[in-house]
């Protein structure tokens, strides 16, 4: 009886290995292409804590679909797959299948594009995101995909239509040879309703236990997949992935990998993020819509941005910081050169502290430092490699980091710390030269490179308690608040 029951066994594997190979898979991996992609938000810590048990996007997800023979994983993970998911979100149809399906993305369009040869063998997930970035995404049905082929390229009516499906940005959620906190990254970005594209590295097969679990094993495939929720209970803890291998593979085209195996053998995982009136509130609230439709007529309602900044002793103490007098109606005016907070405390070279970021709503964020002993400016965040995007709302950076701190030097005088935060992205080198060159002081330089996109001082509510502000406006053209932080050392 034993002998028949491994003799079963064996037929089921050997069913599972024989019917994948009816299936493409296609990723190539480079780690010098991974690593240009900027990587997130360095969050703290406890910006991890409290998570949810479980969280799912399925309900987002279209009807899985098969990629055929053809190696374009990359394209259907980016496109077909994550693409989709990130629209009907930002559309509110959660479990509106019909609806999702009749506006899926074309992984065509994507794949056509970035292949790396002509016989269909594969692309990299880099140029999938690039792609999106610069040309957007096409519907589907307006460029039909088939494994047959992938050289016909897209008309100039395609890549207008596709043009209106652009995604603001992307980033990748590690490093390669050092992914810290992997499951913790994903997680993050799940429950907060960003589908996660990932590369499995060095597999073999997709072989399933009972409960559509995945049998880690290793060989030389790569493909692309895209994560759409995770359960802490599920199997000790694990992912639920959509594949492109149509709805007989698996939970209905969906599977599950185990936490410790996708952190041995996901080598790549990346964001995109869509345009959406949640970028101007929080990312957490479908409903939360800027505009009103008012007799067919779009109008603004609110235009809002808001953040916090903390500086904090390495002794554990908040430096102690006043509002400066007319900080608002100072705002506009370039010439002001008032500081819009100060520390109230002298500290003596050596003192060490650091600084913790926090954006009230989805946006960029930039932190620039200005010396008065030397006229010194230098960029001080985004960090090389790091995004300009703040992805996660109520959530902390730290600078430096975690580990160290800010030191004192030994060049007494009057430092600034100017944090911007925007709804845009902004040329942050050009204006960090313009704050070098000119001969004015530096928060008129600051704001001069700022007036046409700054926040109205009137729009602008600042805590008198702690450096935080928060903005609101029926003007669109408002984008930018800037925070100047005075401290003196001696």
């Amino acid at each position: 009886m034993k002998k028949i029951s491994l003799v079963i066994a064996s037929l089921f594997l050997s069913v599972g290995i024989f019917a994948q190979e009816d299936f493409g898979t296609g990723l190539k991996f480079d780690q010098r292409l991974y690593e240009e992609t900027p990587q997130s938000v360095p969050l703290i810590t406890r910006s991890f804590e409290a998570l949810p048990k479980s969280f799912s996007l399925k309900g987002y997800a279209p009807t899985p679909q098969s990629q055929g023979r053809q190696g374009s994983c990359v394209g259907w993970a980016s496109a077909f797959g994550a693409r989709t998911i990130a629209n009907a979100i930002k559309n509110n149809w959660q479990y509106n299948t019909s609806m999702i399906n009749q506006n899926t993305f074309s992984p065509a369009f994507v794949y056509n594009q970035i292949r790396v040869n002509n016989n269909c063998e594969g692309a990299y997930i880099e140029n999938a995101m690039k792609l999106l970035n610069t040309y957007g995404a096409a519907k589907l049905n307006e460029f039909p995909y088939t494994d047959q082929n992938c050289t016909s390229t897209p008309s100039s009516y395609v890549y207008s239509s596709a043009s209106q499906h652009k995604i603001i940005t992307y980033e990748r959620l590690a490093r390669w040879d050092n992914p810290v906190n992997l499951v913790g990254k994903v997680k993050k970005a799940i429950s907060t309703k960003n589908p996660v594209v990932i590369g499995l590295f060095q597999y073999n097969s997709l072989i399933l236990d009972a409960n559509k679990v995945w049998i880690p094993n290793t060989g030389s495939n790569g493909h692309a997949m895209v994560v759409v929720g995770y359960d802490d209970n599920m199997a000790g803890g694990a992912f639920e992935i959509m594949n492109s291998w149509g709805t007989s593979f698996g939970n209905n085209g969906f599977f599950w990998m185990r936490y410790a195996d996708f952190e041995r053998q996901v080598k790549t995982a990346y964001v995109l993020i869509d345009k959406s009136d949640e970028n101007n509130n929080n990312n957490n609230n479908n409903n939360n819509n800027n505009n009103i439709n008012i007799n067919n007529n779009i109008t603004v309602v609110s235009n809002k941005l808001g953040g916090e900044l903390t500086l904090k002793l390495s002794t554990g103490e908040n430096m102690p910081i006043k509002l400066s007098e007319g900080a608002t109606r100072n705002f506009n005016i370039v010439k002001a050169t008032n500081s819009t907070y100060k520390v109230t405390t002298s500290y003596t070279s050596g003192t060490q502290f650091r600084i913790y970021l926090k954006s009230k709503q989805r946006g960029y964020v930039y932190l620039i430092g200005y010396g008065s002993s030397d006229k010194s400016v230098n960029k001080l965040y985004p960090f090389d490699n790091f995004s300009d995007y703040f992805n996660y709302v109520d959530s902390e950076i730290a600078l430096p980091n975690e580990d160290y701190f800010i030191e004192f030097d030994n060049k007494p005088g009057r430092d600034i710390l100017c944090v911007l935060y925007s709804k845009e992205k902004l040329n942050i080198d050009d204006i960090v030269n313009k704050a070098r060159s000119s001969s004015s002081d530096f928060v008129s330089n600051v704001k001069g490179a700022l007036s046409s996109s700054m926040f109205k001082g009137t729009d602008v509510t600042f805590s008198s308690s702690k450096i935080s502000f928060d903005a609101s406006s029926k003007s669109t053209s408002e984008k930018v608040v800037p925070i100047f932080i005075e401290m003196n050392h001696q």
